[in-house]
This record gives structure tokens, C-alpha cells and sequence, in this order.
């Protein structure tokens, strides 16, 4: 809470405001390892969801650089056709895709694809069930005439 101070009633104030530090907990290098391992197992754990749904589909490939010049990857890819999913995992928890950082990298990221004729599906957690659909939409999309 903020408390409007008038001016010239600050001096007057003095040592009669009360204001407490605060504490911040300090996480110990074991609680964060545990954090960090937490993390781990569940992004395995989210990718391991995805696979199972794209079962059925085209093979794809993981992790592919899809820039001339930028170290950017794509999660799931099929480059022949230039299209990728996106997995946008750890929205409530605060992952890289929902710090203002994070989100600004990858609207870059995402319009560099564009650019280069990349269809992107951007799928969150919540559209694992709709993204085999999306897949096979984008693929009719593409058909046998991938000129790109």
C-alpha cells in the first residue's frame, strides 16, 4: 500500500513511521536443485504427451534449426514442408514463453518463420488433444506442391 505524503510533511514525519524490512526466503542450492529437477521431469513429461499425439502423422524430426543465420529450433518439424509445432509448456508456472523477455523472443522468432515460409502451430498444453488436427490441416495446406 502507497501513502500520499503532502510536501514539506516528510521532515516532519520522521521517526514516527513505522517500516519493516522486507524479508525475502532465501532458497538454498538444494531447493533450487530439487526446483530445477522438478522442471526437468516435467518438460519429459509434456514431451513425451506430444509424441503420443502425433502419432499417426508423417515422421518428423526434433529440435531442427530452421534459420540461415540464428540458432533458433523448432520443437517438432517436418522441414520438407516447412511446418513446425511450437510447444509452449510452463504458461503457469512461469516459463521463458510468459516473462515479458520471453514472449518478445518469440514473436521474433516466430515472424523470422513466417518470412521464411514456415507454417507454425504454436501449441499449448491445453491443445495437445486439436494439434494432430492442425498438423494434418497444414499439411493439406502444403500438399505435394511445397515450393517453398
Amino acid at each position: 500500500m502507497t501513502t500520499y505524503i503532502p510536501p514539506g510533511q516528510l521532515g516532519k514525519l520522521k521517526g514516527k513511521l513505522s517500516v519493516k524490512p522486507a524479508t525475502s526466503k532465501k532458497r538454498t542450492p538444494a531447493q533450487n536443485k530439487i526446483d530445477q529437477e522438478k522442471k526437468k521431469q516435467a518438460v519429459i513429461k509434456l514431451h513425451a504427451k506430444v509424441q503420443r499425439h502425433l502419432i499417426g502423422l508423417p515422421p518428423y524430426e526434433k529440435e531442427i534449426l530452421f534459420h540461415p543465420s540464428r540458432k533458433w529450433r523448432m520443437d517438432y518439424a517436418w522441414p520438407e514442408l516447412k511446418i513446425a509445432v511450437e510447444i509452449h509448456g510452463g504458461i503457469f508456472s512461469g516459463g521463458r514463453h510468459t516473462t515479458g523477455v520471453g514472449f518478445i523472443a518469440d514473436r521474433e522468432k516466430m515472424n523470422e518463420a513466417q518470412l521464411l515460409g514456415w507454417i507454425v502451430l504454436e501449441v499449448a498444453p491445453d491443445h495437445l488433444g486439436s494439434m494432430k488436427d492442425m498438423v494434418e490441416r497444414a499439411i493439406a495446406l502444403r500438399g505435394d506442391k511445397c515450393i517453398l
